[in-house]
């Protein structure tokens, strides 16, 4: 039997057992396609559910056909291969089709015995058969032939032999409070031999057991060791032990929870859950004393290290604990200690630190002179006595010479250096203030200097009190002005970039104008908007033929819709390359405001010029003084002469 459409043509009613898409209701995470029952991974993953939608659908007298029973079960219990599968696969076929579970086929299924408290499940197999109706003939007298004629019909029933349907037989025992386990391989071949047999088809699922948290001490220095330290040629040292005091620095693993691993849930055969035992856990925080702090890491739970200084372990109470501060006598020298790694917070030294040894740490103080080096990772180093022919160095924190440096190197990049006097050395920082330099180099943001004799300086921004020649070497002051070719650059390509998009955007504006011109398409637009607002009531066999004038313009729809989003897509690319213009813009014209030269009085002879550079005082990372003077001596595109004086003052700034 067929209905008729709108335009006349013919179109199948469904099948008994299929169901029309228009009768299911199916959750976000279930779509019927051409290839079968397809599950949205993700999807479930986030909005779960999938349990109601499997009860709903066989209460309502449904079920699936072709299912892939393996994937049936693991959506339904197996909640980490969910977890596991997002990002491998994103969809899988549960089944072939949904279709309707008849009545007359339910009634093929027995009573299913459930035993041992729920732990397995027994079905009794046998043959079935099914009521068939038939209609049969009802004869007259014989005719002239001899042939009886048919003067009717009478209904009447049998019953045929059948069979049972795996599927069938799924969604019957859910029904009947089997939901998990069932044994597939042997309830298809008791199905397939359709023979008497009582089998066993469910067996629950014993929960996994777990394991119990654990400590582990990750930090190889944790624990004192009074053995003779190992020296690099492998001699044993017997007036220093390998690690007497523990040091460890901020932020440092000290300890790792090795966390509990909690078992897999068990399932009776009803789908009950059976939980596991609950393994032991352990509180870091009740482990962790004055100096640590418990940290979340990615990669599992720590006790670190809150501040730099020595560990304490307390065998009785099971903590560990970090103090901060060290202060010693004896000073710094390869007899008694050797170079000095130090991870506490505060080191103090009232001792002479002699050439040759190098002292790291972090916040630093020095009594008396030095003549090792001595390198701070993020903190402050103040020398108050003399510091000569060594290395100074700060990672992001300041240094403060409170005597006289000379040959020496000291670089704070990030931070402050504050210098009394210093000659023939290098100083290097993002804010300089030294009283007295004598042939020196000076590199940083800013210089602030009361007397500087035959020294280079560099800087975007330069305040002298007095400048002087010194030995016939005369004092070059630069000034670090930007390079703004980048930015120029960066403009140029984003204007590009917007008068581009914007041309395009006009080209699929009238791509659009020309699909919608034709005729035929304009009327099915013009009907489409009556029928969406209301205008228009479709019938059944109206609804029909509606779908099929929707298919056939489909496919200029779906290109309307798709130049529709690439318009869109290029109307924000045009805002967000005019944000960034206007921004670029901005920041170019900001730039070298506060760059300026000022000196109050020049007593010898004295030089200024300018030099680009993109990164500023960055541009000398890393150089010793000697390469310094060279870049700042050579003559080429990069510099500009500004002044050459002998006597006055300079009050020069930077225009664009």
């Amino acid at each position: 039997m067929t209905l008729t459409d709108l335009s006349g043509d013919p179109f199948d009613i469904p099948q008994e057992g299929d169901i029309p898409q228009e009768e299911l209701m199916l959750p976000g995470f279930v779509f019927r396609r051409p290839e079968g029952i397809i599950i949205d991974l993700p999807c479930l993953h986030a909005a779960g559910g999938f349990g109601l939608f499997i009860d709903r659908l066989f209460t309502g007298g449904m079920r699936f056909s072709g299912l892939d029973y393996a994937a049936f079960l693991k959506l339904l219990y197996d909640a980490d291969w969910l977890a596991a599968m997002q990002g491998k696969s994103a969809e899988v076929k549960i089944a072939t089709k949904i279709s309707r579970f008849l009545p007359q086929r339910q009634v093929l299924y027995r009573a299913v015995k459930l035993l041992e408290g729920g732990n397995r499940a027994e079905y009794v197999f046998e043959p079935v058969s099914i009521k068939e109706a038939y209609e049969e003939p009802v004869y007259g007298e014989p005719g002239e032939d001899g042939v009886p004629s048919i003067t009717g019909y009478v209904s009447k029933t049998r019953q045929v032999p059948t069979k049972l349907d795996f599927d069938e037989f799924i969604a019957d025992m859910w029904l009947k409070e089997v939901k998990f386990g069932i044994d597939a391989d042997a309830v298809r071949q008791a199905i397939a031999s359709g023979a008497s047999a009582r089998v066993t088809i469910a067996r629950y699922l014993e929960p996994t057991e777990g394991r119990d948290a654990e400590i582990l001490e990750v930090c190889p220095d944790l624990r004192r060791d009074n053995s003779p330290k190992i020296l690099r040629d492998g001699k044993a040292d017997l007036k220093a032990f390998k690690n007497r005091f523990p040091q460890i620095a901020k932020g440092k693993r000290l300890i790792k929870k090795v966390p509990r691993v909690l078992g897999k849930p068990g399932y009776k055969v009803a789908g009950d859950v059976i939980e596991p035992k609950m393994p032991k856990d352990v509180d870091l925080y009740a482990l962790a004393a004055a100096g640590t702090s418990v940290e979340q890491a990615a990669d599992g739970e720590y006790i670190v290290a809150a501040l730099d200084g020595f560990i304490i372990l307390d065998e009785q109470s099971s903590s560990i604990s970090v103090t901060e501060k060290i202060e010693t006598k004896g000073g710094v020298s390869a007899k008694t200690t050797g170079d000095l790694e130090l991870s506490v917070d505060e080191f103090i030294e009232h001792g002479e630190v002699q050439e040759g040894c190098t002292v790291k740490g972090k916040h630093m103080t020095f009594i008396a002179d030095v003549f090792g080096n001595v390198i701070s990772r993020g903190g402050n180093i103040r020398i108050e006595g003399n510091f000569s022919g060594s290395r100074a160095e700060s990672q992001g924190g300041n240094i403060t010479l409170c005597k006289s440096a000379s040959r020496a190197t000291v670089r704070a990049r990030d931070g402050e250096v504050t210098v009394h006097y210093c000659e023939h050395s290098t100083i290097i920082g993002r804010v300089v203030r030294v009283e007295h330099a004598v042939s020196c180099e000076i590199i940083a943001d800013e210089v602030f200097a009361d007397v500087v004799e035959g020294c280079m300086i560099a800087a975007e921004k330069i305040k002298i009190a007095s400048a002087d020649e010194r030995r016939g070497r005369e004092t070059l002051v630069t000034v670090l002005i930007p390079d703004l070719s980048e930015f120029d650059q960066r403009i140029a390509t984003l204007q590009k970039r917007i008068v581009e998009a914007q041309e395009s955007n006009k080209a699929k504006v009238q791509e659009i104008e020309l699909l919608k011109s034709d005729q035929e398409f304009a009327k099915y637009l013009a009907l489409h908007e009556r029928i969406k607002s209301g205008a228009i009531k479709l019938t059944t066999e109206q609804a029909g033929n509606w779908r099929k004038l929707v298919e056939k313009n489909a496919k200029v729809v779906n290109q309307i819709a798709k130049l529709n989003a690439e318009i869109s897509a290029l109307d924000l690319s045009v805002k967000k390359s005019e944000e960034e213009l206007a921004s670029a813009t901005r920041e170019r014209d900001a730039m070298g405001g506060d760059i300026s030269c000022v000196i109050d009085k020049i007593i010898g002879q004295t030089t200024g010029q300018t030099m680009k550079s993109a990164n500023g005082a960055d541009v000398f990372s890393g150089m010793p003084g000697a390469d310094i003077r060279v870049i700042l001596q050579k003559v080429d595109s990069y510099k500009a002469r500004i002044f050459s004086e002998d006597s006055g003052s300079v009050g020069w700034k930077f225009k664009q």
